[in-house]
């Protein structure tokens, strides 16, 4: 498995996309979290989570909304993941707006994240999982533990880790990364 970030840019804000590449089509998605075994599951930036605000030419910190997820927002994919374990973790009433606090966005040390125990279709091949929005040029870090059933029918679990410099730049620190830019 691989994991991969791209990024557009819109008004001031750099919003990166993060994907997970799976190697068999067989494979499902089942949670990302922390494992103490394996990662934290941490989210950190030298700035603030950042959501589109309701005119799409104009970025801005937007919080306790449910339905955010459009084009210049901060979410979670919606791949049916329960994230009831993780208070504090999303808003409430959401199952995908991420909470925003300082330098460290989220940190759940184990057993906390978003977390699918009977996924009623295969994530397979390139599995959009979540995107997040900050100031341009600011460096977004996201660490944490993805839980997967194998094309075996194991539960797999591997630690991740990618960096995002300023936009345009690979992404780093992943088993394998790649970046594309694309201007919005």
């Amino acid at each position: 498995m691989t994991f991969t970030a791209e990024d557009d840019v819109i008004a001031g804000a750099t919003t990166y996309r993060f994907f997970m590449n799976f190697d068999s089509p067989a494979d499902a998605l089942l949670a990302v979290s922390g494992n103490a075994d394996y990662s934290a599951f941490r989210i950190t930036s030298e700035t603030g989570l950042i959501n589109n605000e309701l005119l799409p030419s104009r970025m801005g910190d937007v919080e306790n909304i449910s339905a955010i997820t459009g084009a210049g927002d901060s979410y979670f994919a919606n791949w049916g993941g329960d994230v009831s374990f993780s208070p504090d973790f999303v808003v409430s009433g959401s199952s995908a707006q991420i909470l925003s606090t300082g330098a460290t966005l989220l940190e759940q040390l184990d057993n906390g994240g978003v977390f699918d125990s009977n996924p009623t279709s295969q994530l397979t091949g390139s599995v959009f999982f979540m995107q997040l929005s900050v100031a341009q040029d600011s460096q977004l870090t996201v660490e944490g533990t993805v839980d997967y059933k194998s094309a075996a029918g194991f539960l797999q679990s591997e630690s991740m880790s990618v960096t995002v410099p300023a936009p345009g730049a690979l992404a780093l620190l992943g088993l394998a990364s790649l970046g594309r830019r694309r201007r919005g």
